[in-house]
């Protein structure tokens, strides 16, 4: 079953409130108990944390 990556929009991020923010960035984390080695898990993974990295930099620079 395909996960679902939302995205978000920088105005989006900064009308967040803290909580929502980190819970949504959470959210895209979805770890499987266990954890495949394969290079397309590998290459998933790498695309979720590129991403999550985006948006707290995008959080960050609206302060």
């Amino acid at each position: 079953m395909p996960h679902r990556q939302k995205i978000w929009t920088r105005e989006q991020l900064c009308k967040m409130n803290e909580e929502n923010f980190l819970v949504e960035l959470l959210d895209m984390l979805k770890f499987s108990p266990e954890i495949s080695d394969s290079d397309s898990d590998v290459e998933s993974m790498k695309s979720k944390l590129e991403a999550i990295e985006e948006n707290i930099k995008g959080r960050l620079d609206s302060i």
